[in-house]
């Protein structure tokens, strides 16, 4: 697809994402208090074995040979997850040299390998992308949705999981720049060897597909 064609497309999707976010919020004030979710610190990734989109296997075993692990849920149809695809970028190329793996993570049931290959092309990101179409991470970590970034130690623990910054407000409303860089303060805590601040906040982008329920 055109890269304006593709542009034009994202620009329609987040009108949508906009309005679904505007009525959720508004219902929400007039149903009961939510229970808020489990914190992320609790949660920890269990051994797994996925395929990058270029055949190679991954599991929890590689993540032990460096500091941390960052993990960016993303969605090639997600506009607001190809709006940050700059900035998952740089987070990649910056922390590989100070010993944290990054990983794009695709949770998309039928996306193959070509797919997602050609939006990284597309969209820069040169960073190992893993194939999860039955959402094995999202659910270790309590990813909902792209982008979400989660940062894991080199255990599998869950250490941050959230947005990477608060480019967009919680009412959908887009800041030109960020006045809160929670994943950069987030990494700088782990690096330093202290647990972040805050270690879950609220990611604003497309809801996660809802993986498949077995069969009963």
């Amino acid at each position: 697809m055109p890269r304006r064609n593709r542009r034009v497309l994202d620009l329609l999707v987040l009108s949508g994402l906009l309005a679904h976010t505007l009525f959720a919020a508004a219902a929400s004030l007039a149903g009961p208090p939510s229970v808020p979710p489990p914190a992320a610190a609790a949660k920890r990734v269990p051994d797994f074995s996925l395929t990058d989109t270029k055949g190679a296997k991954h599991s929890l075993a590689e993540w032990r040979r460096g500091k941390a692990v960052l993990l960016f849920f993303i969605g090639t149809e997600c506009p607001v997850s190809n709006g940050y695809a700059p900035q998952m970028q740089q987070f990649a190329a910056k922390y590989a040299a100070l010993g944290v793996a990054c990983y794009g993570v695709h949770c998309e049931k039928t996306l193959t390998a070509a797919e997602a290959n050609k939006h990284a092309a597309e969209y820069g990101l040169t960073f190992t992308l893993l194939l999860d179409p039955s959402q094995i991470l999202a659910q270790a970590t309590g990813a909902r949705v792209t982008p979400e970034a989660v940062v894991v130690s080199s255990e599998g623990k869950v250490l941050y999981r959230g947005r990477i910054d608060d480019r967009y407000a919680s009412d959908g409303k887009r800041r030109d720049e960020p006045t809160v860089l929670d994943l950069e303060n987030a990494l700088s805590s782990v690096l330093a060897g202290a647990a972040p601040k805050n270690q879950q906040t609220k990611a604003f982008g497309c809801p996660l597909p809802r993986p498949k329920q077995p069969v009963r």
